[in-house]
């Protein structure tokens, strides 16, 4: 199945470590969106959107993709995201936005980030080894359930 993920991670890299094992299970193309701007996603059957969380939701080029993006009703999305802490669902916000447009979101994907964001900066960040290898895993296993729908 022709996948593409599409990702925002601009301060340590996590979301990016974690697309990347997705991508490599997965067969996927993977975009920066913040350094590569948003392809056409037309040829794309399953697309991905993942973001580190940025004042508590995805990052805004994603927030507008989603907002604008014209899916088809053949195309299946799916949410991953990186966090401080993972005590919540980040990915609310922009489901329910894909949602209100008809998108069905068929699933989602988190784990802890190293996050060194605010107050955090002052103890040196925290979650400061993750995504960790478990992470890592966790990613390859949701990225296989996927693809397999």
């Amino acid at each position: 199945m022709k996948t593409i993920i599409l990702y925002a991670s601009t301060h340590h890299g996590n979301t990016k470590k974690i697309v990347e094992r997705m991508a490599k299970k997965m067969g996927a193309r993977t975009v920066d969106v913040v350094k590569e701007g948003i392809p056409d996603i037309s040829p794309y059957k399953l697309i991905g959107l993942a973001s580190g969380v940025y004042f508590g939701g995805f990052h805004e080029t994603l927030v507008k993709f989603a907002q604008e993006a014209q899916f088809t009703p053949a195309q299946r999305v799916f949410l991953a995201d990186t966090c401080g802490i993972g005590w919540k669902d980040y990915t609310g916000s922009i489901r329910r936005l894909l949602e209100s447009r008809g998108v069905t979101c068929q699933g989602r994907f988190q784990c802890r980030g190293y996050d060194t964001y605010g107050p955090w900066k002052l103890i040196g960040g925290i979650a400061r080894k993750h995504p960790d290898e478990t992470d890592l895993r966790k990613a390859e296993i949701f990225a296989k359930r996927m693809v397999k729908g």
